[in-house]
């Protein structure tokens, strides 16, 4: 009998199935709903991972490229390699991640890779290279990157588009399995199963994406712990997250110190947190950011031990959906700072130098060239006196020392205003071959002399020779080179050749002679300061040594070159390079660029003066100088010029003297005590003293910046001391004609009408020349200087200044006895004393008065030393005083 199925207990059956099928399928609904979410989470993760670091490339490309425009030092190259590590961060990622496996395997985008690493293989070699080469290679790694911008694009996009269309294919198929699931629950064990096995699928590759993320942060935290820079993660709290291990070097905190500490209370110096605040109260309220993205800053932070220590900041804000972090970089940059503070103070201190040196030199003029002016003035005025021949060679050999002497001052100074770039002559257009043929005819006395054939051969083209330069500085060049060639030739040719250089602006001048030569061995020190040579440029000669040192520092200046060529023996072969426009002005001088020449100090002995003297009337001229002996020298070489003569031995009395009367022309000097010239010059017009009248400084100041200075206070020309009569000529003829005719007086040492006579600079030339050819014969023994002031001022008015003086001497040596301590008064004796004893030639004496005058304490000195030269220096005024010789 068979047995029957229970139809309840199929019916129990069929529910309980049912109920199971659909407790199976609601679980399988759920799960497979689940898996779907989990799914789309990590395809979205995953994407966004895909585009941030295709669209991160392309900025890093363009970062590098700004990085590399930017670059104009090696300061800026860390910058372009750290832009270009994390480019190559970038581009390595596409090319070695699974990630982008499927992007790499389509053939364009393979090809597409390929080109953009073989270009980050070239940068390689640039930027792993010394600074130099990346320095010279920024170009071409610019064209490179220009050139890679557009793979990257390209394969940012094709990488997109592969990887879309690969992740909307899993999807639909992922969608499609879960439709079956949902649908056919027939089939709901397979699908447990395949959702079980998609489960451990998806464990594992999350497993791998963790490990590969735990990969990453232990690099970034590498990366960071290394850095020689700090680096602190901040919050929006102002509380810092995480800190690298520079940062705990840096600042001397501690890791666990620093987390969760207040930023501003740890490390902002107290002067600075409250803008610190402020700006973060700022940018929170509107993301208004003074430092925070805006690059590299200088501040100032403070370490643990409460030192404040100048940073390098930078910090760059981080914002997500919970939270907006700062990121800063700080970099210690103290050595830097001090490294530039000691470069600033080791430049200044090289500044000051160069400002003592210069001023050494100024007030070394002043007191070498004071002497001198009453030395060559005497003898300028002994000139003009009845002499015996043997007193005529006396008063040359006189003349002669003392203009090289002067000279060897004017070297020695000239060296040190081109030493600091002095340019005291602007350009103007003069005639080449005028000023070459001049030198050249100056010369010829001297050529013949040594029995030399002086030529000249000049091809200047078609502009007849007019050009524009500066013609002072180049006469002092071609003086120099043509007297060198024909001190050192003898019974030979020394030529001069000028051409021009094709239709350039450059001119060639060439010097040769057949002279001694040169030592091969020696061409490259004859241009440099005090050489002279101990073979062919042996003791034949006399001088500084700074001729050609001078003669290549103005050739430098003018902004060409000099060159030699030499064989010992046979001659030498000087060549310049000057930059000489060619002008068709007809050597009418450019009002733009005209400056007046340097006054001439031509020996009187050689220097036409009575047409000078003929054509002036007699001038009234007032003579401002606190010097006696200058003062009196100045108005017996006036006086003997016609000229009617008013001293003031002040700028007080010159102010007082001139609001007395009206003068045709004022001569002050510039140094006097308490009221100097310019500050009599000042007074004298705006009072409205001198209207009409010119102000001529004469003083023994000769730098540049001084007589900028001097022009500059309103005094119409500058007058070097020592001052000739000639000189004193030449001036009255340009200022006073100019008052009267109310018209412009020509620039100085030029003449109307002077034609092509030899300038006064050339014939001072000559006149040592010639005064050196005398001197020869002449014996060492000139005479004492107080003989020379005798035979200047007169026996009579001698013996009354010699007489004043040491009563002066005396009363100043008792006053300071007396004294406790050394007033200014007494320091200002000593400089009007001193300058007396200068020019009586009492050497000693004026220094032991120098030394009272500049003595840096104010406690009496020892005037032992005083007193000795003074005593000897009275014995010889009272043997020289008329009715004393004897005695």
């Amino acid at each position: 009998m068979r047995l029957r199925e229970n139809p309840l207990v199929s019916r129990s059956v069929l529910i309980t199935v049912g109920l199971v099928l659909a407790l199976l399928a609601v679980q399988s609904v759920r799960l497979g709903r689940e898996v779907l979410v989990r799914l789309e989470v990590l395809s979205t993760a995953a994407t966004d991972s895909l585009q941030w670091t295709l669209s991160q490339a392309e900025i890093e490309q363009l970062k590098l490229e700004n990085a590399v425009l930017s670059a104009r030092d090696a300061q800026d190259l860390s910058q372009v390699r750290r832009e270009f590590d994390i480019l190559y961060s970038r581009v390595a990622t596409i090319r070695e991640s699974r990630t982008f496996k499927s992007v790499r395997e389509a053939p364009e985008n393979a090809q597409i890779l390929q080109r953009v690493m073989a270009r980050i293989d070239t940068l390689i070699t640039y930027i792993d290279g010394p600074d130099e080469a990346l320095l010279f290679g920024l170009p071409h790694v610019s064209k490179i990157l220009r050139k890679n911008r557009d793979d990257l694009r390209v394969l940012a996009l094709a990488g997109l588009a592969e990887h879309a269309r690969i992740t909307e294919e899993k999807r639909l198929n992922l969608f499609a399995i879960l439709s079956r699931l949902a649908w056919v629950v027939l089939a709901l064990c397979v699908a447990l199963a395949l959702t079980a096995l998609m489960m451990g699928r998806l464990y594992q590759r999350g497993k791998r994406l963790a490990e590969r993320t735990r990969f990453a942060v232990a690099r970034m935290r590498a990366m960071i712990t290394s850095s020689l820079d700090a680096i602190l993660v901040v919050g929006d709290d102002g509380r810092i997250q995480e800190v690298n291990g520079a940062a705990e070097t840096i600042f001397g905190y501690s890791r666990g110190e620093a987390t969760g500490a207040d930023m501003a209370q740890l490390i902002v110096p107290d002067h600075l947190r409250d803008a610190h605040e402020q700006g973060m109260q700022a940018y929170r309220a509107g993301g208004t950011a003074k430092v925070i993205g805006q690059g590299r800053v200088q501040l100032e932070a403070k370490r643990k031990s409460g030192e404040i220590f100048p940073v390098e900041l930078s910090i760059t804000a981080s914002q997500s959906a919970e939270e907006t972090v700062f990121v800063s970089y700080l970099r210690d940059i103290s050595d830097r700072i001090a490294a530039e503070e000691e470069l600033t103070r080791t430049r200044d201190e090289a500044l000051a130098g160069e400002r003592a040196k210069a001023d050494l030199l100024t007030v070394m003029s002043h007191e070498m060239r004071t002497p001198l002016t009453g030395v060559l003035g005497a003898v300028e005025l002994l000139e003009g006196t009845a002499l015996s021949p043997d007193q005529h060679d006396y008063v040359s050999a006189i003349r002669t020392s003392g203009d090289r002497l002067m000279a060897h001052v004017n070297d020695v100074l000239q060296l040190s205003q081109l030493e600091t770039s002095v340019d005291y002559e602007h350009q103007r257009i003069f005639n080449l071959s005028d000023l070459v043929q001049e030198l050249i005819d100056a010369h010829q006395s001297t050529a013949r002399r040594g029995r030399n054939d002086l030529s000249l051969h000049c091809s200047l083209g078609a502009s007849g020779g007019d050009v524009l330069g500066r013609p002072v500085a180049l006469k002092k060049v071609l003086v120099n080179l043509i007297e060198n060639a024909l001190q050192f030739t003898t019974d030979g040719a020394v030529s001069v050749d000028v051409q021009r250089l094709g239709q350039s602006d450059t001119v060639e001048i060439s010097i040769a002679d057949t002279g001694a030569g040169i030592a091969e061995r020696d061409l490259d020190r004859i241009f440099e300061d005090f050489i002279r040579l101990d073979a062919s440029y042996a003791r034949s000669s006399e001088g500084t040594g700074l001729g050609l040192a001078i003669t290549r520092r103005i050739v430098v200046a003018l902004g060409g070159d000099i060159s030699c060529e030499s064989e010992l023996g046979e001659g030498s072969l000087f060549t310049i390079s000057l930059p000489l426009p060619a002008s068709h002005t007809g050597g009418v001088i450019d009002a733009a660029h005209a400056d007046p020449a340097p006054v001439s100090q031509a020996p009187a002995a050689l220097q036409n003066t009575s047409n000078i003297q003929a054509r002036d009337d007699a001038a009234r001229i007032l003579v401002v100088e606190d010097n006696e002996i200058n003062r009196l020298l100045v108005e017996r070489m006036l006086i003997n010029l016609g000229h009617q003569v008013v001293l003031a031995p002040g700028g007080a009395e010159g102010v007082a003297a001139a609001r007395a009367e009206r003068f045709d022309l004022i001569f002050m000097d510039i140094s006097m005590p308490e009221v100097d010239g310019i500050e009599a010059t000042r007074q004298i017009r705006e009072q409205r003293l001198a209207e009409g009248t010119q102000i001529v400084a004469l003083t023994a100041h000769v730098a540049p910046r001084d007589h900028a200075r001097i022009r500059d206070a309103g005094l119409a020309e500058v007058v070097t001391k020592p001052v000739s009569k000639s000189t004193l000529a030449e001036v009255i003829s340009r200022q006073v004609r100019r008052d009267r005719s109310g018209g412009n007086a020509p620039a100085a040492g030029h003449q109307p009408g002077s034609g092509s006579a030899p300038t006064a600079a050339i014939v001072q030339e000559q006149a040592i020349a010639a005064a050196h050819g005398q001197a020869e014969a002449v014996s060492s023994d000139q005479g004492s200087d107080i003989t020379q002031f005798f035979q200047a001022l007169g026996a009579e008015r001698g013996a009354q200044f010699l007489a004043g003086y040491c009563e002066e001497v005396d009363q100043f040596l008792s006053d300071l006895r007396a004294a406790q301590t050394l007033n200014p008064d007494q320091r200002q004796e000593a400089h009007r004393l001193a300058g007396s004893a200068a020019v009586l030639g009492f050497t000693e004496l004026r220094e032991a008065l120098l030394t009272i005058e500049h003595i840096e304490t104010e406690e009496m000195p020892d005037l032992m030393t005083l007193a000795c030269e003074w005593e000897q220096a009275s014995r010889e005024i009272s043997a020289a005083l008329p009715g004393k010789a004897a005695g």
